[in-house]
C-alpha cells in the first residue's frame, strides 16, 4: 500500500478550521465585552470585594443605561432585598412582572422575587397570593416551601399542613417534622380550649408524621394533668423520660404536684433528679432543689446541689449552695457565706434559661420555634456549668 501524501493535509486542514473558529469566537467575545459599560465590571469587582453598597451603585447606573438588561435588574432586585431596600426591590420585580415582551422563565423568575419581597416585608397576603400563583411552573416546589413559611407566621397551622404535604409530593423530601410540630400546634389550642378528643386526635396524627417527636409526649401530660387522669398522666411522663428528659424542665411544677396528690411526693422528686442526671441543666437543678426542699428537708437539697455541682461546677447553683449552708450556721461565719454568695450572685446575673442549638439565640423561656432562626425543635435548656 502506496503513501498517499496529500493525506498530511487533512490534520492541517482541521487545525486550520480550528484556529479560524476560535478566532471568530475570541472576537465575538471582545466585541461583547467592549458593549458592556465599565460600571458593570466595576460592580462586579466589588460584589467580590462584598462591598455590597457600591456594587448596588455600580448596577443601578448600568440598569439606567440599559433598562431592558433584565439579568441585571433581578439580581439588581436581589441584592436591594438582602440590603432591606425592600421598596426598591419590590419596585424593580414588579416593573418587570408587569412588562408583556418578557419570557416566560424571565416572569416567573420575577414573580417568584416579587414574592420573596412581600415576605420580608411582612405582606404576608400578598406574598401567600404570589407564591401560589407559581404552581405549575419551575419554581413551584421552592415557592409552596416558603409560602409554608408565611403560613406559619401567620399561625395558620392547618393551611401549613397542606402546603408541607405539597412539597414532599413536589421535592420528595419529608417534611414530618413540620407537620408534627403543626398537629402539636393545634393539640396546644384545643388543650386550651378543653376540646380533650380533638387534643387526642391531633397528637396522634402528629406521632404517626413524626414518631421522634416529644412534644407529642409532654402536650399529653398536661392533657391528662389537666382532666386528672393521673394513670395517663404518669405514662406520657415515663415516655419523656425516656424519649428527651430534658424537656421535663417545663412541666417539672406539675410533675411535683401530681406525685403529691398520689402521696407519693417522694417520686416525683425522684422522678426530677432522674432527669437531671440523664440532662444536667441549671433550671433543672434549680427545679431539683425547689422540689426537694419541699419534701426532703434542707440536708437532702443540699446533698442533691452538691453531688450535682462535684461533676459539673457552676457559679450560679453554687451561690444557692451557700446561702442554703449559711442557715445552718451562726453569726460571723453565716454572713460571710451571705455575703460570699451576693458577690457570686452578682457576677453570674443571668436567668438560666434556654438556647437555639442552631443559631445561639437566647432566652428565658422555651420556645418550639426558634424565634432567631426559624429553626424548629432547636431549642435546649442551658447546662449545667454553661451559665457561669
Amino acid at each position: 500500500m502506496e503513501f498517499e501524501a496529500w493525506w498530511l493535509l487533512i490534520p492541517l486542514g482541521c487545525f486550520a478550521l480550528g484556529w479560524f473558529a476560535a478566532r471568530v469566537d475570541i472576537r465575538y467575545v471582545l466585541r461583547e465585552a467592549r458593549a458592556l459599560p465599565s460600571a458593570y465590571f466595576r460592580g462586579l469587582n466589588f460584589l467580590l470585594r462584598e462591598q455590597h453598597d457600591k456594587a448596588v451603585e455600580s448596577f443601578v447606573d448600568v440598569s439606567r443605561r440599559d433598562p431592558h438588561a433584565l439579568d441585571l435588574q433581578l439580581a439588581l432586585g436581589s441584592l436591594f432585598r438582602r440590603q432591606g431596600r425592600i421598596g426598591e426591590a419590590t419596585g424593580i420585580h414588579q416593573s418587570l412582572v408587569d412588562r408583556h415582551d418578557l419570557p416566560k422563565e424571565k416572569r416567573e423568575l420575577a414573580q417568584f422575587e416579587l414574592a420573596q419581597d412581600f415576605h420580608a416585608a411582612g405582606l404576608f397576603d400578598r406574598a401567600e397570593s404570589v407564591y401560589e400563583q407559581l404552581a405549575g411552573t419551575a419554581y413551584e416546589a421552592e415557592a409552596v416551601t416558603k409560602l409554608a413559611s408565611v403560613l406559619e407566621q401567620e399561625k395558620a397551622w392547618q393551611k401549613a399542613i397542606t402546603a408541607r404535604e405539597r412539597v414532599q409530593r413536589l421535592s420528595g423530601e419529608p417534611q414530618g417534622k413540620f407537620i408534627a410540630q403543626y398537629h402539636c400546634e393545634l393539640a396546644e389550642i384545643a388543650l386550651a380550649q378543653g376540646d380533650t378528643v380533638a387534643v387526642q386526635n391531633e397528637l396522634a396524627v402528629a406521632q404517626s408524621a413524626n414518631r421522634s417527636n416529644s412534644r407529642v409526649s409532654l402536650i399529653a401530660f398536661r392533657a391528662a394533668i389537666k382532666s386528672e387522669d393521673s394513670n395517663a398522666a404518669t405514662k406520657a411522663l415515663a415516655e419523656l423520660q425516656r424519649s428527651n428528659p430534658e424537656l421535663i424542665v417545663l412541666i417539672a411544677d406539675d410533675v411535683a404536684t401530681l406525685y403529691e396528690k398520689l402521696g407519693q411526693a417522694q417520686t416525683g422528686v425522684d422522678q426530677l433528679a432522674a432527669a437531671q442526671r440523664n440532662a444536667p441543666t441549671s433550671l433543672g437543678l434549680s427545679r431539683l432543689v425547689d422540689a426537694s426542699l419541699k419534701v426532703e428537708g434542707r440536708t437532702q437539697a443540699i446533698a442533691h446541689l452538691k453531688r450535682e455541682l462535684t461533676a459539673q461546677p457552676s457559679a450560679r447553683e453554687s451561690t444557692r449552695l451557700l446561702e442554703l449552708e449559711s442557715a445552718q450556721h451562726e453569726g460571723p461565719a453565716s454572713e460571710t457565706m451571705l455575703g460570699i454568695a451576693q458577690l457570686l450572685h452578682r457576677a453570674t446575673d443571668k436567668i438560666p434559661g434556654f438556647h437555639c442549638a442552631h443559631c445561639g439565640f437566647r432566652a428565658p423561656r422555651y420556645y418550639w420555634k426558634c424565634p432567631g432562626c426559624n429553626e424548629w425543635e432547636s431549642f435546649r435548656a442551658t447546662p449545667l456549668g454553661h451559665d457561669n
